[in-house]
């Protein structure tokens, strides 16, 4: 079965189609970020089904899933699969799949272009062989096995001795990128017994070029007497990409040709066998090759696509695994939070935790950069800061412990900004804000201030000192803590949310309880942002203060989790 190709086509509810090779003994399908086919939708089970490949072929399992797995409209438990089988999880407008396998299809072509050459009309059989190869090519899932067959093709086509494939890089140079025998055997890409003025030549122009010339200097036999090193024929090929041309009202805007690469072809026990070939033959191999070289280029974008859709499904799954199931609830306060993800998944997180004496501490951080990493580094703080921080210790001495653990064991380029507050029953909220956005303090009379920091964030300067403030909560007061995805939320136009729409929001704002407060701050965002795509995580805490007269002191318990909310936001 190693000889086979396996591939699944994958059709999303929006009707898109893409296509995923099956590599490796075992194949994963599900909502998990990092299965190997991620299945964007609430409905798949994270673990929904694998793909394992034995010496008989290829069979699928459901893994436990909730909806089940369907093989052409049959749900099964386990099923060997066969070419063309349509594999389905339950959902009327869910995924569908198509398991596909082709054995290879490259010695049966290159057998036609042996019969090809003893029919009567060689160049034409020729051209229709090499139109086969190209669709064949194309759907190759592997770039070095598409470019290895599009030399070998090229060599048998044209009877060549060797064949040498370079392609143009993103700086637009050529590098010799594969070389290859007519026997089959690949050649060092250190090579350097080429024609480089040939291959110069076509990369200038972006026309063929083909000469007979000496294998020493690579002058032509015509212009000296001295051939004693031999002869070779050399054929170089531009592989070019057509951009489509654009009309746009009374004009038509064009680009010249894209250089792909150049495909050189040497022959030196028979040096005039390739001024002999047919021009249409190199024409059509040149077109081909080309078209080749593009749609590969083109999977390859889509596989990568896919590969960074996976990492931030895998991040944005760390990143929820981070809040808190339950927020703590006591007799003086109430507790709300949301983190509303973006698509690119940032390190946004906020905590809550009891502390002696009956006292609150409420974490909001948000660290730098995006994806896998900046969820890693998330966990890592998180984990540093809620084991320091269970020991209740003194602020600065918490906050400088926590930064010297970011500042070893994190890259220099990556920091977080941290605030943590902790609110005691008598309404006195001691905090430090580690490079945070100011957070905003709302009086019960509907007065709005931030509550000022100097200090810089963590992970920044190992040996930094920082700051504890100190304010005096009333009956009614509340304390917003937000990342800077709020205020800098913007819109269509680019223009920011900023802190005066926030400010305004918050004096604008029922004041009956924390959940008012919060729900009217994040839909005043989603107002404000319209359809335009977020930028950037928005993390919002409210902390309301409201003493019981007639409660007892010391009690404190956990209310139910805000994933509802989170959800609606």
């Amino acid at each position: 079965m190693a000889a086979s190709l396996a591939k699944i086509l994958v059709k999303d509810p929006g009707g898109s189609e893409r296509e995923i090779e099956i590599s490796g003994s075992q194949f994963r399908i599900g909502r998990q970020g990092d299965s190997d086919l991620v299945l964007l939708d609430s409905r798949i089970s994270r673990r929904h089904a694998q793909i394992t490949e034995d010496p008989e072929g290829f069979e699928i399992e459901d893994c436990g899933s909730r909806h089940g797995v369907y093989i052409n409209g049959e749900r099964l438990e386990r099923h060997r699969l066969a070419s063309g089988d349509q594999i389905s999880f339950g959902l009327a407008d869910g995924y569908t799949l198509t398991f596909v396998m082709r054995a290879p299809e490259l010695p049966g072509l290159l057998e036609k272009f042996e019969r090809a050459k003893a029919s009567h009309a060689p160049e034409l059989q020729h051209l229709g062989l090499l139109l086969e190869m190209a669709q064949r090519l194309s759907r190759a899932p592997v770039f070095e096995e598409v470019l290895t067959t599009l030399v070998d093709s090229a060599l048998r086509v044209t009877s060549a001795d060797r064949g040498l494939l370079f392609l143009a890089d993103d700086a637009k140079q050529l590098k010799l990128r594969l070389g290859r025998t007519q026997e089959g055997n690949y050649l060092g890409l250190d090579l350097d017994d080429y024609s480089k003025e040939v291959v110069e030549m076509v990369a200038k122009t972006g026309r063929e070029q083909l000469s007979l010339e000496e294998e020493g200097s690579g002058h032509s036999p015509q212009e000296t007497t001295a051939t004693a090193k031999g002869l070779r024929g050399v054929l170089a090929l531009p592989l070019q990409h057509l951009p489509m041309v654009e009309a746009g009202g009374e004009t038509i805007q064009s680009a010249g040709p894209e250089l792909l690469g150049v495909l050189y072809l040497e022959n030196r026990s028979r040096p005039t066998s390739l001024t002999g070939l047919d021009r249409r033959v190199l024409q059509t191999l040149a077109t081909e090759g080309a078209t080749v070289i593009e749609n590969t280029r083109l999977l390859r974008m889509a596989r990568e696509r896919e590969r960074i859709q996976r990492e931030l499904m895998l991040a944005r799954n760390i990143q929820q695994r981070l809040l808190p199931a339950t927020l703590p609830a006591g007799d003086y306060f109430e507790l709300r939070a949301v983190t509303v993800p973006c698509h690119t998944v940032g390190g946004d997180y906020y905590d809550a935790m009891r502390l002696p004496n009956n006292r609150l501490g409420l974490t909001v951080a948000d660290v730098s950069g995006k994806g896998v990493p900046a969820a890693m580094m998330a966990a890592s703080l998180l984990g540093a800061f809620g084991a320091v921080a269970a020991g209740d210790p003194e602020l600065p001495g918490l906050f400088a412990r926590v930064n010297e653990f970011i500042c070893e064991r994190t890259p220099a380029e990556m920091y977080a900004t941290l605030f943590y507050g902790i609110l005691a029953r008598d309404g006195r909220f001691t905090f430090v804000n580690a490079g945070h956005p100011h957070p905003l303090l709302l009086r019960k009379d509907g007065t709005v201030r931030a509550l000022p920091s100097q200090n810089f964030p963590v992970g920044v300067f190992p040996r930094a000192v920082f700051e504890v403030g100190e304010e005096q909560l009333e009956r009614g007061d509340f304390v917003l803590v937000y990342s800077d995805g709020v205020t800098e939320a913007d819109n269509a136009e680019g223009e920011f949310f900023g802190d005066s729409r926030l400010e305004e929001s918050l004096k604008t704002c029922p004041r009956t309880d924390a959940e008012c407060v919060l729900t009217a701050v994040t839909d005043a965002v989603k107002e404000f942002v319209g359809a335009a795509p977020p930028s950037d995580d928005l993390t919002l805490a409210i902390l309301m203060y409201s003493p019981s007269s007639h409660a007892k002191a010391g009690t404190m318990r956990s209310t139910p989790s805000e994933e509802q909310l989170r959800d609606e936001a």
